[in-house]
């Protein structure tokens, strides 16, 4: 076996490993931007969510406000009839 034989069959797969590598850790790092952009739409989300919720919670309070004030009026219509 000569030298530049020698050297092919040990630089060529320490080159391809070495690629492998880079390629790997590109993708990686692609991967966690876009886990990162998930992430930030999903506190986005969750923001939106917690807004909803206290949203529909006010509302159901005023209803029962305003079924309150009408259950009340309608005691005292029943009451005035007997």
């Amino acid at each position: 076996m000569t030298n530049v034989q020698l050297l092919l069959s040990i630089g060529i797969p320490s080159f391809m490993v070495l690629f492998a590598m880079l390629v790997s850790n590109t993708r990686a790092d692609r991967l966690e931007k876009r886990m990162d952009s998930i992430d930030v739409k999903l506190v986005k989300l969750d923001d939106k969510l917690e807004a909803l919720r206290a949203s529909t919670r006010r509302d159901a309070l005023e209803i029962m406000r305003n079924m309150t004030s009408l259950h009340e009026r309608v005691a005292v219509v029943e009451a005035r009839q007997k």
